[in-house]
């Protein structure tokens, strides 16, 4: 006679029975991801496009290299050995030229959209919509609210808020420099370039540079750059979007709601101050608009001043870093250059907007260079291209809803578009150099370069950048002898992306000038 089963027999029959369930969930899940991986690999209408095949068939590597902020870096490596066009997953492409440039980019055809990532609060309706993220309507009307607080004549008449905040720099670095210590340029341009953005969009700064260490808008901006590419990764694979996003999201979430708390508490302040009205900043501009066919709406002003603080400050303190290193590292690039604005100006109150633009042809090619070399926006910005339509792009027919761009770090170090593309040579955009025949740089595809973007998304804030940089640049160089701090050595090569660049500290020993305190 049987015996009946025990309570013990029960319990491991049901684990044995789930635990099947599972190893068959997972042999499920890893026969299906091999058919996919197949299908992209040889049956995607991509496929005759080459790339790395392990990104193709399994889009979660990829993410894991931009998780590892080592994304850009990678792509770059992979446009050197396929060549112009590179497949960097199952449906996403890039280029390196000028043409690519024009056909995604450009005028002149019907604008390919954006993309973004879920969660990131771009592209959906979690927040009211910015000049980046908006459709095409809504950023041509963003654009001409805005576009008259970025001309070179209302930015001059900011000059004297830009010099106030410049000079206090140079005041900080003085200090610095007759301590003795090495400092960490970083911070100082970080500091400046918050604190000047924070004057020109809410009429007050954010105190970097007067209390000489970080604040909270620098931190907050710094977590939500290193958590973004958790998002992507959490994309790339179904099995852990909930998972990711339900942990990282949330993370997000919280440092963006301090950052626009912060935003939205200073926008009221400003709205609220009529002293700052008329102030020609801005917020000014964006307020004249309220009211006409283009005005913005409280919440859209919100939005926008948080996008030109984290635009039109982290970029531009990204491109000093790069210039300052890579003069350092080039004794007779700084030689030249410092020679160039010393002989130019007999004191600091000659440096100005116009003067800096006009009178430092050497110093401007530097800049040029450096944002070759160390685009503040290393990344591709990806576009899809039409539903139902088959897009022209670099000479190549490209199916709908492809994701294409062209990538600024690969695009420019690439041998085929520049000479001794990885070498820091300002010569490059001398115009001399670039109308000789005779020129190793005369056939530098220059075409290619396009750090603020193109078309009628290109960079709003493009005049003010450069404005800032020159001016900055510029005084610096004049006050101060530079030298990099041994710790520093190799800067460029010790860096990580997450979109944005993650800057290690920048260490450099800074001399005053001899018998220029009173001039100056």
């Amino acid at each position: 006679m049987l015996e009946p089963e025990t309570g013990e027999h029960v319990r491991i029959g049901s684990w044995q029975g789930i635990l099947c369930i599972l190893l068959s969930l997972v042999a499920a899940n890893i026969g299906w991801s091999i058919l996919v991986a197949i299908q992209n690999l040889y049956f995607h209408p991509l496929h005759r496009f080459n790339g790395p095949k392990l990104w193709i068939a399994f889009p979660i590597f990829k993410s894991i290299a931009q998780l590892r902020g080592q994304l850009d870096f990678q792509i770059r490596q992979h446009h050197r050995k396929y060549g112009n066009i590179v497949r960097l997953g199952p449906n996403e492409l890039t280029f390196i030229s000028g043409q690519a440039w024009k056909d995604i980019y450009g005028h002149g055809h019907a604008e390919l959209p954006k993309i973004f990532p879920k969660g990131t609060g771009h592209g959906d309706n979690s927040r009211p919509s910015d000049i980046i993220s908006s459709d095409a309507r809504t950023h041509f009307r963003f654009r001409r609210a805005m576009l008259p607080a970025f001309s070179n004549k209302a930015l001059e008449q900011q000059e004297p808020v830009i010099q106030v905040y410049v000079d206090l720099l140079i005041e900080k670095l003085r200090h610095v420099a007759s301590e003795g210590h090495q400092t960490n340029m970083v911070q100082w341009y970080t500091f400046t370039t918050f604190d000047l953005i924070g004057d020109l969009a809410f009429g007050e700064p954010f105190d970097g540079l007067k209390a000489g260490k970080q604040n909270a808008w620098v931190s907050n901006i710094e977590r939500m750059m290193r958590l973004f590419p958790i998002l992507v990764l959490a994309n790339a694979s179904p099995l852990l979007s909930q998972l990711l996003l339900l942990v990282a999201g949330e993370k997000i979430k919280q440092a963006r709601k301090a950052h626009l708390d912060l935003v939205k508490d200073l926008a009221i302040k400003r709205l609220e101050n009529q002293d700052h009205c008329h102030r020609g900043d801005f917020m000014d501009f964006m307020l004249r608009s309220q009211g006409q066919e283009h005005g913005l709406s409280n919440d859209e002003l919100v939005a926008n001043s948080d996008t030109l603080i984290v635009a039109g400050s982290e970029t531009t303190a990204t491109l000093l870093c790069g210039v300052t290193y890579y003069l350092l590292s080039t004794p007779e690039a700084l030689e030249k250059c410092a020679m160039e604005v010393r002989n130019a100006f007999r004191s600091n109150q000659e440096i100005s907007f116009n003067t800096a633009s006009s009178r430092l042809p050497y110093m401007l090619a530097c800049l040029e260079e450096a944002l070759r070399l160390f685009p503040p926006v290393p990344t591709v910005l990806f576009r899809h291209t039409l539903p139902g339509q088959v897009a022209r792009v670099d000479g190549h027919d490209i199916p709908e809803r492809t994701c294409v761009g062209v990538h600024h770090m690969s695009a420019y170090h690439s041998d085929n578009n520049f000479y001794r593309a990885r070498d820091f040579c300002p010569e490059r955009w001398l115009p001399a150099e670039q109308e000789d025949p005779n020129s190793p740089f005369f056939h530098d595809r220059r075409d290619v370069f396009k750090p603020f973007s193109t078309g009628p998304r290109d960079c709003i804030g493009r005049n003010l950048a450069y404005h800032e940089m020159r001016l900055i640049l510029a005084r610096v160089l004049w006050n101060f002898d530079l030298k990099l701090a041994p710790p520093s050595q190799g800067w460029a090569e010790k860096q990580r992306t997450f979109a944005l660049w993650e800057k290690p500290p920048l260490m450099v020993e800074l001399r005053c000038r001899v018998n220029i305190g009173k001039e100056a």
